[in-house]
């Protein structure tokens, strides 16, 4: 029997500086049966004379597209292989990447989709870093404390028909998201640790492109509102969907500011918090949970503490009338002022009576990181969630990193440590 067709699919904008050493590594690999899928989005910088270089090696189609997301979805609608990698314009894939994936689904039919580690690299190819994966987990993907690199990343085709690929309308802004969505909330995810790609980090790449970044974002904030709204995978937890759009704001815009795009992270954070305020507000520990959350958590123990026996008088000076109407104007008068005092006299007074408001750097505010007992909370929904589509080994797994959240036992697999954000390695240790 001649082995399965394996397509690996690439899609390019202008990336002539490294698309032939991409190009090269699919080409070098020792799996014998590959089709190279490569969308190419009508490229002016030399690409196009690159890619047609290789002749019938490759499958190119060059075509005007609206971004990375259509370049995507296009040159995954292209594959036909049984199985589907793939090996964008500055990435390389390892020798025997594609052998190796084989082999893993083989030898375990029941799942739908691998993704390994990765060596980092800048535009030249020469190594800079490596990432080390881990499991895949939907509450961290979406809480972006985790995301699997593509290149590292093989799936199988008749899983990602069975998840909607031709059947269903997917989101057009983030194709890659809602993929990793509907693979992790419909089918088995394998980490296997092992390098498979080399993943490039550099100013130039896609993810650094505003355009780009910002339909994505947008496309991301639909498919988590999708998710946790009625009939969604959560269906209907609005505290969930918050918890990952707050998840995002931290992760992106901080992103964005450390690259010194403080614009990008600017417009970014406006996306998600357009999002928000299109939904009733959620509370968690009784108070409202937005920007201000941390001022209202230290807002409201102060009140508790010595608001609530403000003297009659003091709380005229102050312009507070009494009972709940006191309550909330005391909270509001200290959350403007971004209070984190303890509820002492002496503090609350000072704060309550000072005439300036706190700024905020790049007017980005946000919540703490929540702890990892919270943690612990969501990885029990989305277990529940699992069990109640039949899903019962995603549900385990969930339950596993549910109690070693709640710290009831240590892992004695470190590749099972929820909210380990494995991530960057620098060469130089």
């Amino acid at each position: 029997m001649s082995p399965p067709l394996v397509s690996i699919f690439m899609f390019v904008r202008n990336g002539a500086p490294s698309v032939r050493r991409a190009v090269d590594s699919v080409l070098a690999q020792t799996y014998p049966n590959i089709e190279f899928i490569v969308q190419d989005a009508a490229s002016t910088d030399g690409t196009l004379d690159i890619l047609k270089g290789y002749g019938e090696r490759i499958k190119l189609v060059s075509e005007p597209d609206a971004g990375a997301h259509e370049g995507l979805w296009r040159a995954l609608n292209r594959c036909t292989g049984e199985f589907i990698g793939s090996c964008l314009s500055d990435e390389e894939l390892l020798p025997d990447a594609v052998e190796f994936a084989v082999e893993v689904f083989q030898s375990e039919p029941e799942i739908g989709a691998i993704t390994g580690d990765a060596v980092v690299t800048d535009i030249e190819g020469s190594t800079t870093g490596s990432w080390t994966s881990g499991p895949f987990n939907l509450v961290d993907y979406l809480m972006v404390d985790y995301s699997p690199y593509l290149v590292s990343s093989f799936f199988r085709h008749s899983t990602l028909l069975d998840i909607g690929l031709k059947s269903e309308q997917w989101g057009p802004l983030s194709v890659e998201f809602e993929l990793w969505c509907r693979l992790a909330t419909r089918s088995l995810i394998k980490y296997v640790p092992r390098v498979l790609g080399k993943y490039a980090s550099h100013p130039d790449q896609l993810s650094h492109s505003s355009r780009d970044v910002l339909l994505h974002v947008q496309g991301r904030m639909a498919q988590i509102v999708k998710l946790c709204s009625p009939g969604g995978f959560f269906d209907d937890q609005p505290l969930m969907r918050n918890l990952f759009i707050w998840g995002h704001v931290r992760a992106f815009c901080n992103h964005a500011v450390i690259f010194g795009r403080p614009e990008m992270a600017r417009s970014e954070y406006k996306i998600m918090m357009d999002t928000l305020a299109t939904h009733p507000p959620v509370f968690l520990d009784g108070v409202r949970y937005d920007a201000d959350y941390q001022h209202r958590l230290a807002a409201a123990e102060a009140w508790r503490r010595t608001g609530a026996r403000l003297p009659q008088l003091m709380g005229r000076i102050l312009g507070l009338s009494y009972k709940q109407e006191a309550r909330t104007a005391f909270i509001n008068r200290l959350v403007e002022r971004r209070y984190l005092g303890h509820g002492g006299w002496r503090s609350v007074l000072i704060t309550l009576m000072s005439n300036k408001t706190a700024s905020d750097s790049a007017n980005i505010r946000m919540p703490p990181a929540i702890d990892r007992r919270m943690k612990a909370r969501l990885y029990a929904q989305m277990a529940l969630c699992f069990e109640k589509q039949g899903l019962m080994a995603q549900a385990i797994e969930s339950w596993h990193f549910a109690a070693i959240a709640e710290g009831l036992f240590v892992p004695t697999d470190e590749h099972y440590q929820p909210g380990r954000k494995q991530g960057w390695s620098d060469a130089a240790s």
